[in-house]
């Protein structure tokens, strides 16, 4: 049953102990050589993938992805592919219920790997993952707001690419509604105003 993960999830991708490349199988055959990475997905949204690395027997990626989650989900689910020449292959994928992370209990295991039809793949491989989820009702600048009183030393959003600077010049939603007297100086555009309504 979905459950909305309304806050900050932290998932680690650390392996997969075993991967037999064996040509006994065709899918296994399409591991030997390539390169292997896995990805985070929350149900059908994808949220965080790791590095390609050349390991086909024991992968290890060891990656932290800190995620901002406002999502309807059942399950997260780690997905390993290999990438070569013709694309990426599906080697398998492994699902974590919502229910087990949503009331903020972390969880490092590992998780056995199954293929497209819900069985295990061969050799019953498992990825190790460590995952931990903080509601949005847990975090305490969550809405506070910017130099907030209460929280004078807030430096903006957590592991983000830019930090939060003072000083410039950003106008939100500039595609959305812009000024009466803006120009625009691409040809056939024609600003919008989302903010008005016309009678």
């Amino acid at each position: 049953m979905p459950r909305l993960l309304h806050g900050t999830l932290s998932a680690t991708i650390y392996e997969v102990d075993v991967l037999y490349s064996g040509c006994g199988l065709h899918l296994l055959c399409k591991i030997v050589g390539s390169k292997l990475y896995a990805t985070v997905d929350l149900d059908k949204a994808r949220v965080g993938r790791t590095r390609m690395v050349n390991d086909p027997n024991n992968p290890k990626w060891r990656e932290e992805f800190h995620i901002y989650c406002a999502h309807n989900i059942s399950h997260l689910i780690f997905t390993v592919k290999s990438n070569d020449l013709i694309g990426a292959t599906l080697i398998g994928r492994a699902y974590i219920p919502v229910e087990e992370i949503i009331k903020g209990f972390g969880v490092d295991r590992w998780v056995e790997i199954l293929d497209e039809e819900g069985n295990p793949i061969y050799g019953n491989s498992r990825i190790h993952v460590k995952l931990q989820f903080t509601s949005v009702k847990d975090d305490f600048h969550w809405s506070l707001g910017i130099k907030s009183p209460k929280s004078p030393k807030y430096d903006g959003v957590p592991w983000t690419f830019f930090k939060q600077r003072e000083g410039c010049r950003v106008t939100l939603y500039q595609d959305s509604h812009v000024p009466n007297d803006f120009i625009s100086h691409i040809p056939m555009y024609e600003p919008q105003r989302c903010w008005e309504t016309h009678l």
